[in-house]
C-alpha cells in the first residue's frame, strides 16, 4: 500500500501572498479531494522556504494525506496536483510517497 501527503503552500505564486482565506482553501481543497477519493486527512501548517533571491516565506500550508486501498490512486493524484496548482496559482505542490503498511479495524 502507498501513502500520498501533499503539501500545498497558499500563497500565489505571483503576488507572494495568500489570496484565498484558509477555511475557504479547506473547503475547496476537501470537496475536491472527496470528488475522487473515498477519503483524506488535512492538517494546517506553517510551510517556510527560502527563494532564490535569499527572502525567507512562511505560508499557510495544507499536508493533505492520501492511502491507497486496493486500486491505484496514482494517476487520480497526479490530477489532484494539476488542479490544485491552477486553482491556488502554484508553482509546484511537494508529493511524498510513501510505501506504507497500514488497515481499517
Amino acid at each position: 500500500m502507498r501513502k500520498f501527503t501533499l503539501y500545498l503552500g497558499l500563497n500565489d505564486k505571483d503576488t507572494k501572498t495568500q489570496q484565498v482565506e484558509t477555511v475557504e482553501a479547506y473547503k475547496i481543497v476537501s470537496n475536491l479531494l472527496l470528488k475522487r477519493f473515498d477519503g483524506a486527512t488535512i492538517f494546517n501548517a506553517q510551510g517556510i522556504y527560502k527563494h532564490d533571491n535569499g527572502e525567507i516565506v512562511t505560508e499557510n500550508t495544507f499536508r493533505i494525506e492520501l492511502l491507497e486501498f486496493g486500486n491505484s490512486i496514482f494517476e487520480q493524484v497526479k490530477e489532484v496536483v494539476s488542479l490544485l496548482k491552477e486553482i491556488f496559482n502554484q508553482e509546484s505542490v511537494a508529493v511524498q510517497i510513501q510505501d506504507v503498511t497500514s488497515d481499517l479495524w
